[in-house]
């Protein structure tokens, strides 16, 4: 089979396909269903007769002159093919782009464990088409709702949590990750919606804890850690906004001396 003509649309390939039958040659219509598919957009190259190899010479002569007979609508016909042709091109763009992005984005595929053997999925993971991780929902407290979520980047590592660390339903606590450690965490310790506390790590390792006053924006203490230990801290004791004593502490937490801090 040989591809004859691209139709405008559906109708004038069976007006086509009329034609060339009373001449006794059979042509038939590809690619009807496809125009079904975009509704009344033009076929653009969607709908084409086919005919065999050894009517092909005819029947082509015959289209021909079918076309010669109508200069006014092969001119239309033209410039519509042209401009069909950029059409489909962005068309073609978008959904290739969305496509792609569904097959590597959107949620498909759900996995997940049930610790606690009740029934209920108590941690898991939603993944892509690919297979790629995008989020990731657990019930530390098995108490049916969820209380962590993690997001993944598009090459599949930790990318950010929200979490709910005194299990009361509300998500006080975000954190950021970098090269898949935790980076910066923020807390909203007393539910007022600011985020008074910002943690700190170094290579996914606790650094440092910023405790910040919701009604200045300053810094009212900040503390220091090594090993999971608290080793120093610098605090602003009388609520000025200026950080002006710096504690320090033992290996077991406890003060070991105090002194100004000047500026």
């Amino acid at each position: 089979m040989k591809t004859l003509y691209e139709a405008s649309n559906a109708i004038e390939a069976h007006m086509l396909v009329d034609l060339l039958k009373q001449e006794g040659l059979t042509a038939h219509i590809r690619g009807e269903h496809l125009q079904g598919a975009v509704g009344e957009m033009p076929a653009a190259g969607l709908v084409r007769l086919e005919i065999d190899e050894s009517e092909f010479a005819q029947a082509r002569a015959l289209i021909d002159r079918w076309d010669t007979a109508q200069p006014a609508e092969n001119a239309t016909r033209s410039v519509s093919k042209k401009s069909n042709g950029v059409f489909w091109m962005f068309l073609g763009i978008i959904v290739g782009f969305g496509s792609c992005y569904a097959f590597y984005r959107m949620p498909t595929i759900t996995e997940g464990i049930d610790h606690n053997g009740d029934g209920i999925t108590d941690e898991k993971w939603i993944q892509s088409a690919s297979g790629s991780a995008l989020s990731y929902e657990s019930d530390r407290n098995f108490d049916g709702k969820v209380d962590l979520i993690g997001q993944y980047n598009k090459h599949g590592g930790m990318e950010s949590t929200e979490s709910d660390e005194n299990f009361d339903n509300v998500f006080e606590t975000k954190t950021q990750y970098k090269n898949g450690n935790p980076s910066v965490g923020e807390v909203d310790t007393d539910a007022d919606g600011f985020h008074d506390l910002v943690i700190s790590y170094t290579h996914g390792a606790l650094s440092s804890q910023e405790y910040i006053s919701p009604i200045t924006g300053k810094k009212l203490k900040v503390e220091h850690f090594k090993l999971g230990k608290l080793m120093s801290a610098e605090v602003d004791t009388n609520k000025d906004g200026t950080l002006d004593t710096r504690h320090t502490y033992d290996h077991l937490g406890e003060l070991k001396a105090s002194k100004q801090i000047h500026h």
